[in-house]
């Protein structure tokens, strides 16, 4: 009976040791970057785009973070999820409708999570040392219902600002989801890499229309027939609804540039093995 129980145990080792042998091909030199779901990912030790969340990805040797993006009703820019503050934090109410002074101080109300607070997307590249070492990919949530020409303008100016102010226009992305969000910020900033957030057809076609970076998509939504498709027209691809070690496998084997997961520490192991 022992000697059975040891030659299971030693079979699970074997395959628990086995390697991944990937033939990556892919418009990022064949490689596959790791980047942290705003930090750490869904439910992990840290809530998601707070300042030790980011840290803690970058730390265990992630390739960078996407950040979800906000706006406040006076131009600044917060790095927070949720459409409704309530759904995850100690305040109501929406983002847009709110100074940066109503919010300034608010707390993530999970469990375990009331001891880390919401940052100012400024707040948060100047504590993250070495900032031109990791790519970032800024999710911008425009949950704004009432845009006019002003909020176009204000937002991307504010995006611009920071791109500039911490030198990160050669290892930032901007995904948007508005076609017209795209086409003024290309028409001010064209150096500014985007990349297109939606369903992978209407993706595939602004991002050749716009001639854009890339798209992103989920990666239940992608095959490698499409990959293959966006490559074939020079466009890279980005994916997320990684949250299990599963799925950061099929993403890679996908040959996608980037991959925004929320199981950071397998992935980074897995891409290194």
């Amino acid at each position: 009976m022992k000697n059975s129980i040891f030659l299971f145990a030693f079979i699970l080792f074997l395959f628990s040791c086995e390697k991944n042998d990937f033939d990556i091909k892919n418009l990022n030199k064949n490689q596959v970057k790791a980047l942290g779901h705003g930090g750490m990912g869904i439910g992990q030790t840290y809530p998601m785009n707070s300042l030790e969340s980011i840290l803690n990805c970058l730390n265990l040797g992630a390739d960078g973070t996407e950040i979800d993006v906000q706006m406040t009703k006076d131009g600044v820019l917060v790095a927070f999820h949720d459409q409704s503050l309530e759904l995850s934090t100690n305040l109501s109410g929406k983002i847009y409708n709110k100074t940066w002074a109503e919010i300034e101080g608010a707390r993530f109300s999970y469990p375990y999570y009331g001891n880390y607070q919401l940052i100012r997307l400024d707040d948060l590249f100047k504590n993250i040392p070495n900032q031109d070492n990791y790519i970032y990919f800024l999710d911008c949530k425009n949950f704004q219902p009432n845009k006019d020409s002003t909020y176009f303008e204000t937002f991307n100016n504010a995006i611009i600002e920071i791109i500039d102010k911490y030198n990160l226009i050669e290892n930032t992305f901007v995904e948007f989801k508005s076609e017209i969000l795209i086409q003024k910020l290309q028409a001010v900033r064209p150096d500014i890499k985007q990349f297109i957030y939606t369903d992978f057809a209407n993706a595939l076609s602004l991002a050749e229309q716009y001639n854009l970076e890339g798209l992103t998509v989920a990666v239940d939504q992608l095959t490698h027939e499409k990959v293959e498709l966006a490559h074939s027209k020079g466009i890279m691809v980005a994916t997320f609804n990684t949250h299990s070690h599963k799925r950061n496998i099929k993403a890679v084997e996908h040959n996608v540039e980037f991959i925004q997961t929320d199981r950071v520490k397998h992935l980074v192991k897995l891409l290194k093995d």
